[in-house]
């Protein structure tokens, strides 16, 4: 009975949570929509967009302004082109620059509008002229461990052409003349000096 009991309430607890989950998510699909179903398109050309999708968060100062809403592949200039929502209100200045960064070290992509001086603001269906592509953490990584590699083989070379430098000569068993032992008085090898007394 008291199995049984444990069984239900794990149950109860499990579908509590799920329901819990749920609300939560069609809470925030909601909120989202509040947040962009009004506003002004822009564009911008990227290089690389690695990580943006259709909704990914567009921060003026930090506070959310937009959302990507479209891509596409530009193939006269080989260029991705973004196309963001903004929010009726916001005002964004002429020369502005936005940026795709990560949210951390790993975590999510989401565009970065760094405002700018001009006192000219963009336009629906206006294009930001100045715009930083996405930094792929992978490729840093690989650069990285590369960078590493090529140091150590420099290392380990330096070591070597070291170590040889500093083994001495073997010294040749010959006289410092060059000339076979016996010969350095001029006498011929296999000969003998007689000495007369006159």
């Amino acid at each position: 009975m008291g199995r049984m009991n444990k069984q239900a309430v794990n149950t109860l607890v499990g579908a509590l949570v799920v329901m819990v989950g749920v609300a939560a998510f069609l809470l925030s699909q909601r909120a989202d929509n509040r947040e962009t179903e009004s506003g002004y398109d822009v564009k911008a050309s990227f290089g690389s967009i690695d990580g943006v999708a259709k909704g990914t968060k567009i921060l003026l100062t930090g506070i959310p302004v937009g959302e990507v809403a479209d891509f596409f592949y530009n193939e006269e200039r080989q260029r991705a082109v973004v196309s963001m929502t903004i929010r009726d209100g916001i005002q964004i200045p002429l020369d502005s620059v936005v940026m795709i960064v990560t949210d951390g070290l790993l975590g999510g992509k989401y565009l970065k509008i760094q405002a700018g001086g001009d006192i000219e603001m963009m336009k629906p269906g206006g294009q930001f002229d100045y715009t930083q592509d996405s930094i792929v953490f992978e490729e840093i990584l690989e650069k990285v461990i590369l960078n590493a590699e090529r140091t150590r083989e420099k290392e380990k070379e330096a070591k070597e052409k070291e170590s040889n430098e500093q083994t001495p000569a073997r010294k040749p068993n010959q006289a410092s003349n060059g000339s076979a032992p016996g010969t350095a008085l001029g006498i011929a090898p296999g000969l003998t000096t007689a000495w007369v007394k006159e």
